[in-house]
C-alpha cells in the first residue's frame, strides 16, 4: 500500500506501464484504459483484465507522475467510429514513462540477482 507522498510506483502502475510500452511497441500510438487492461491480462496470462477503479485508479497517478498523458476523444471522433457510447479517454506512455518502465525493469533485475530470499528467508522463519 502506498504511503502519502510516497512517490515510488506501487506494482498495478509498473505492470500497466510495461502493457502501455508493449502497446506502443506494437504500433498503438494511444490505447484507452480497457484496451490496456487487456493488454495486460494477456501479458500475465489471466483471463481477465484487473478490475476498473483498480484500472483507473493508476492511470491516474501514472499520469499525475508524467508517465503518462492522455486526452478525450471528441464526438466526431466517436461518430466516425460508428459507437453510440460516450467518448473515450486515450493514453500514451511519454518519454519519462519509458524511463520509468526502464528503472523499474533494472530494479526487478537488481532484485532478482541479490542474494536469493530462499536463503535467509527459512532461517528467519525458524527462528520466530
Amino acid at each position: 500500500m502506498r504511503r502519502k507522498g510516497d512517490s515510488a510506483l506501487v506494482p498495478n502502475e509498473v505492470k500497466l506501464l510495461f502493457a502501455g510500452v508493449s502497446m506502443t511497441k506494437a504500433g498503438e500510438k494511444e490505447f484507452h484504459g480497457y484496451a490496456l487492461a487487456k493488454e495486460l491480462a494477456g501479458l500475465e496470462g489471466t483471463p481477465h483484465p484487473m478490475a476498473q477503479s483498480t484500472l483507473y485508479r493508476a492511470l491516474r497517478r501514472l499520469e499525475e507522475r508524467g508517465a503518462l498523458e492522455s486526452r478525450w476523444e471528441s464526438m466526431d471522433e466517436v461518430v466516425a467510429d460508428g459507437r453510440d457510447g460516450p467518448p473515450r479517454r486515450y493514453y500514451r506512455v511519454t518519454p519519462t514513462g519509458v524511463a520509468v518502465a526502464l528503472e523499474a525493469f533494472e530494479a526487478a533485475e537488481r532484485a532478482r540477482s541479490a542474494s536469493p530470499w530462499k536463503a535467509w528467508v527459512p532461517r528467519l522463519v525458524q527462528e520466530m
